[in-house]
């Protein structure tokens, strides 16, 4: 996985796919946008801890300081796409609050659900 993220190093679709990922995520949770996230910082930074370790403390600095600014353009992405995710489920969640209850109302089974939920969190 690594070496498909490092080809995709410095391209702006590494950017977007993690945006995608990371906003989905909220609603589809199949792949762990942290892991993502982490996997494509190591990759962007090419440095693992042990490489690192073996560099002289000059040689980490300028390691570790070269590739800075991807990754934090990538932590801002990672960051943005958390933040707009949550506010379109609140979104989504504020407008639809009405018909989500008639639904409920119209479903046996979905209001069981919901009574069980409610029992399950106040308990």
């Amino acid at each position: 996985m690594l070496e498909i993220l490092r080809s995709l190093t410095g391209s702006p679709w590494l950017y977007g796919m993690i945006a995608a990922s990371v906003l989905l995520d909220v609603f589809v949770p199949l792949l762990p946008s942290g892991v993502l996230v982490v996997a494509a910082g190591t990759a962007v930074a090419g440095t693992t801890a042990a490489d690192a370790a073996n560099l002289p403390s000059h040689a980490r600095h300028a390691a570790e300081s070269a590739h800075l600014p991807e990754v934090l353009a990538l932590v801002l992405c990672a960051a943005a796409a958390s933040v707009a995710g949550d506010l379109v489920a609140y979104r989504m969640a504020r407008r639809g609050g009405a018909r989500f209850d008639r639904a409920l109302a119209r479903s046996h089974r979905l209001r069981l659900a919901q009574e069980r939920l409610g029992q399950a969190l106040a308990g």
